[in-house]
């Protein structure tokens, strides 16, 4: 990966914007993860709801980690594919890179909603 190729990346407005709101919605992960974390008081919790099933998986505590971790990896994997692909494909690296940071942003979305329902399993 080349600095032009970086610099031709984070240059696009629309680029800052998803930065902005991936790292906002993964702050929102992380910040609700060490809330659970540091509420629970059993060193295993509920970490898995099904609706036909109920509660079918158990963990310890410190797994509550385990999502907000795979967001980041999510993002920076994303970001990662785009700067390499973006080197190859420069005809098409606007609509690259709406389709891999977009499905990132929903990714993390999606992990957000993981550990208000974790929250909502233990708590409520």
């Amino acid at each position: 990966m080349s600095r032009q190729a970086l610099s031709e990346f984070i240059n696009f407005l629309f680029v800052k914007v998803y930065l902005g709101f991936m790292l906002a919605v993964n702050s929102l992960v992380w910040i609700l993860a060490i809330y659970i974390f540091a509420r629970i008081d059993q060193p295993m919790m509920a970490l898995h709801y099904s609706v036909d099933f109920g509660i079918d998986h158990y963990g310890q505590s410190k797994n509550i980690f385990i999502i907000p971790v795979l967001g980041l990896i999510f993002i920076f994997f994303n970001i990662a594919l785009l700067l390499v692909v973006g080197l190859y494909n420069k005809r098409d690296i606007k609509f690259l890179t709406h389709l891999l940071l977009v499905s990132a942003l929903i990714a993390n979305i999606m992990l957000l909603a993981a550990v208000i329902s974790v929250y909502l399993i233990n708590f409520r």
